[in-house]
């Protein structure tokens, strides 16, 4: 099957679905949230209420519709913030080898005394 038929599938039915939001919400006086959900019940085969949403918001888009609102960009991290978080993992992880570190000393004391107890226990069995 090539692209266009596809595309025209997926036109139909976010047009489809963009209708019965439009006439739920304007009948019922619902949200559109509710409008996703019950379309999602009520589809066979089953859609998820976010597949539901996302085929009438690229619908509303494509309408320009003035209710909703077009998608925020994500701007790209700008090399101060990759200095930071740089800054804030190398700090974690020498915090990090500290403790570690305080650890293992800790063990090898804890270590020696047991050692010590068990050259003392030797010794009362005698």
């Amino acid at each position: 099957m090539s692209a266009t038929p596809r595309a025209t599938d997926n036109e139909k039915i976010g047009e489809r679905i963009y209708r019965q939001v439009e006439e739920m919400v304007a009948a019922e006086k619902i949200t559109r949230t509710e409008a996703f959900q019950r379309i999602s019940d009520a589809s066979t085969p089953p859609r998820r209420a976010g597949t539901v949403a996302a085929n009438y918001y690229r619908i509303a888009r494509l309408r320009s519709d003035s209710s909703v609102k077009p998608r925020a960009r994500k701007s790209a991290a700008t090399t101060s913030d990759v200095d930071a978080v740089l800054a804030r993992a190398t700090a974690s992880m020498n915090e990090l080898a500290s403790v570690v570190r305080a650890q293992r000393r800790e063990l090898d004391q804890l270590s020696a005394k047991v050692a010590q107890i068990d050259k003392l226990r030797a010794l009362l069995k005698d």
